[in-house]
């Protein structure tokens, strides 16, 4: 496949399996669309769904996905610990081989307009799809959460770009947009005290002394109840993994704390594990072309190639 473009939208529904099993079957019963992963989170009551495929099985599979989500989920009576903002929370376009990303960007606007004009949605775009600087970030949109948006879209800097200006109560609003692959993670603390993982957040983002290109947010892991801190990394060539858990370690040292274990969210690329092992082996001058499987996917592709 010369072009691969994934879809990875973020449904708020991590609690009921029946639910996420049965839009996984039907998505993958959409002919030409590969179900990539699916990744269900109860503590945040949220699943974030990976699919590829060409632009016609992603826009007939993301449209199956509002119709089946809008159908099941009445924000009204959502509870979750991640920011949220709607039924169909973010819907990101993410470009992984041979897609420009403004060639992400002009599906996703008009993908957000099809969604604006079928389910009557108000529809804000992000990312390299934003129409305004302080659209850009999610977690900008995401302010004030679904409880606080209706008051939030009465100012006119916040008027979705597209579909109705009232907010829909049952549904809320929905984020669209082309990003870059993000990096998604999850870790555990030592500690009980949700307080000290809303610090360690907090440290890790850019305005207090942290990244670029990094977002984190504090709860608790509802099967230990230890604290958490779920980070994502929207530029993983400028921040690297290991560089964002290093730093959580050195905060959490000033409260005596430690990371009990990481938890991936979603796929992630395989050059941010090179890049961690590499950093923690102590290995320099590795060339990934010595790794066994690339080099046996490399004889292959050749092997093709002159067949």
């Amino acid at each position: 496949m010369s072009k691969i473009l994934a879809a990875i939208p973020n449904v708020c529904e991590g609690r009921d399996q029946a639910f996420v099993d049965e839009l996984s079957a039907q998505l993958s019963r959409v002919p030409g669309l590969v179900l990539l992963d699916v990744s269900r989170d109860a503590s945040r009551n949220r699943t974030v769904y990976s699919f590829s495929g060409s632009k016609e099985a992603l826009f007939e599979g993301g449209l199956l996905l509002y119709r089946v989500t809008l159908g099941h989920i009445d924000m009204r009576k959502h509870e979750g610990e991640y920011p949220r903002v709607g039924a169909v929370d973010v819907f990101p376009f993410v470009p992984l081989k041979g897609v420009e990303i403004a060639e992400a960007v002009a599906l996703s606007k008009e993908f957000a307009q099809r969604v604006a004009a079928e389910f009557k949605l108000p529809v804000y775009l992000f990312a390299e799809s934003a129409t305004s600087p302080h659209r850009r970030n999610v977690d900008d949109i995401r302010e004030g959460e679904y409880e606080g948006f209706e008051e939030k879209m009465k100012k006119p800097e916040w008027k979705p770009d597209y579909g109705p200006d009232v907010f829909t109560p049952d549904s809320g609003v929905t984020i669209i947009g082309a990003r870059h692959p993000l990096v998604s993670f999850k870790a555990i603390l030592s500690s009980r005290d949700e307080s000290i993982a809303e610090d360690l957040a907090r440290a890790l983002e850019q305005p207090y002394g942290g990244f670029q290109f990094v977002n984190a947010n504090p709860g608790l892991d509802p099967s230990t109840q230890r604290a958490q801190v779920t980070v994502s990394i929207t530029n993983f060539d400028q921040v690297p993994m290991y560089k964002v858990i290093e730093h959580l370690r050195m905060e959490g040292r000033r409260y005596g704390v430690s990371i009990r274990k990481v938890e991936m969210i979603g796929l992630i690329p395989e050059t941010v594990f090179i890049e961690s092992a590499l950093y923690y082996l102590g290995v320099r001058e590795f060339n990934p072309d010595r790794l066994l499987e690339r080099n046996i996917q490399k004889h292959f592709d050749e092997k093709v190639i002159l067949d």
